[in-house]
């Protein structure tokens, strides 16, 4: 790892679920994640090893994410490595380019919603790994061959829910990161509060994907946002 995550500044953006408002950390990697337990900010990075890349020093997640890793962190009762949390859609794609048909398009990763976890150094199996997740996180992949991935999506759907003005919400973040992916944002605008300059944009982007321009992004226009995988 030529990164050295652990020094890096990372601007870490949680949504409080019970207050519907954002609380933002400017912290070193190595320091603790706010909001949770037995975790380094830097195990959430946008940082992937198989380019040896560090995409973006911003993080985004939500409490109930978090809350949903500190139970089932105590439940393990043991150290576990996460190899994958949060992701930018850039590197989303990357990935997807590299594993194909191994990636989800509506990755929760994007999110912030997700976490990737493998055993550490051997003190727990990834089936006890799997069978404790089932009770503790809204959706656990079925596939645990080389980790378990725990996420706390909205139940019942597989998508994104519609974000619009006034939204505020990791999704609302996600909505601004595709629209920068596609160069109708700058990086500075993604702060997950969809104002002005994000329904602006999304108009923008509607009217040249011929869709209809109406700042709403629902099912059509996440399609269209996000890159296919």
């Amino acid at each position: 790892m030529s990164t050295d995550l652990k020094n890096t500044i990372f601007s870490v953006n949680i949504f409080n679920t019970n207050t519907s408002q954002w609380e933002r950390y400017t912290l070193k990697g190595l320091e603790p994640m706010p909001k949770a337990e037995n975790l380094s900010v830097y195990e959430l990075a946008d940082y992937s090893s198989d380019f040896d890349k560090l995409y973006t020093t911003y993080i985004f997640t939500d409490t109930k994410t978090l809350n949903q890793w500190n139970n089932y962190r105590k439940a393990i009762g043991t150290p576990i490595s996460i190899t994958r949390a949060y992701c930018s859609v850039k590197h989303n794609k990357d990935l997807a380019s590299k594993y194909p048909g191994q990636v989800a398009k509506y990755s929760q990763h994007m999110a912030g919603k997700a976490f990737d976890m493998v055993p550490y150094y051997g003190n727990i199996t990834l089936e006890q790994m799997y069978k404790i997740a089932l009770s503790y996180w809204t959706f656990v992949e079925p596939d645990y061959s080389s980790h378990v991935h725990g996420d706390a999506r909205d139940p019942g759907s597989p998508y994104y829910p519609i974000v619009q003005y006034g939204s505020q919400n990791v999704y609302g973040a996600t909505c601004q990161d595709a629209l920068y992916y596609n160069g109708y944002l700058t990086l500075t605008d993604i702060d997950g509060i969809f104002g002005d300059i994000t329904k602006n944009a999304v108009i923008k982007f509607q009217k040249d994907h011929n869709l209809t321009p109406d700042g709403i992004v629902g099912s059509q226009t996440w399609s269209a946002l996000l890159p296919d995988t």
